[in-house]
């Protein structure tokens, strides 16, 4: 089986990027859209600051780690249904936490099987 994991960088975002609710919000939103099951979530809060809120879904699982610093979101998501559209995940996602930002979007082909 093959599918994509989508790795994006979300600059210029919210300050709702300080916030861990709205973060797994913004998450199980974006991956409901698409069709995905959320079973589980957990969030890290960093000292001095940075979120890492990490949602797990039938389908695998999409994680958002924060830097407040510098206003940026590092976003993984990991799609097992190749039916499923992980771009609208990330557009999702973007949308809510930085709208008025820029995403730079790194796509890996994965290859599920028994050997390479």
């Amino acid at each position: 089986m093959l599918m994509t994991h989508a790795l994006a960088e979300l600059y210029g975002c919210l300050p709702a990027i300080e916030d861990p609710a709205k973060l797994a919000a913004a998450a199980k939103a974006a991956v409901r859209a698409a069709g995905a099951t959320v079973v589980g979530e957990y969030e890290v809060r960093y000292v001095p600051h940075g979120i890492t809120v990490a949602v797990f879904l039938a389908e695998s699982h999409i994680v958002l780690t924060t830097w407040p610093e510098y206003r940026l979101v590092l976003l993984d998501v990991m799609l097992c249904n190749p039916a499923m559209d992980h771009r609208a995940v990330v557009a999702g996602v973007k949308q809510r936490i930085c709208p008025d930002g820029q995403a730079v979007v790194h796509e890996v082909p994965r290859k599920v099987a028994a050997a390479p």
